[in-house]
């Protein structure tokens, strides 16, 4: 089952705020003053804001978790990560800003193994919750997750 994250107001604007930045340079935007190395006009220019329009998109529609053969699969653009279910410990609610592939601050910590830790944000928080615990009845799950 894929779980497609959550995503913030705050962030939503700072993403697609960077997006119309780029493409409205282009529309816009008059000759740039003084030197530069890399003028936004040039073919590299144009090649490194397709580039980072097109990393912001694949972060912003690639992110998510998907929940089957007792794995998550963590997608954050092109970045991918697996968990193991059998190894997970504990489930818990936090805020914590560390970079994550998650796309709201409102996330839930996954510790697992020994010392291993994931941050995510699933949309759909306790279908997410009662998804792991069909696999893994034995995870300890914070009752904040609930709220």
């Amino acid at each position: 089952m894929y779980f497609p994250s959550k995503k913030d107001v705050w962030l939503t604007i700072l993403v697609w705020g960077l997006v119309l930045f780029y493409i409205s340079a282009y529309i816009f935007g008059g000759e740039p003053i003084g030197v530069q190395l890399i003028t936004y006009k040039s073919v590299p220019g144009i090649l490194m804001t397709i580039v980072m329009v097109g990393f912001l998109m694949w972060l912003w529609f690639g992110t998510g978790y998907k929940v089957e053969d007792g794995l998550i699969t963590i997608r954050f653009g092109p970045f991918k990560s697996k968990v193991k279910i059998a190894d997970i410990r504990k489930l818990r609610a936090t805020k914590n800003p560390l970079s994550a592939p998650a796309l709201s601050i409102s996330r839930i910590e996954i510790a697992y193994g020994a010392y291993g830790m994931t941050l995510v944000s699933p949309k759909d928080r306790v279908l997410f919750i009662k998804t792991l615990l069909k696999e893994n009845p034995t995870i300890e799950v914070d009752a904040a997750l609930y709220t």
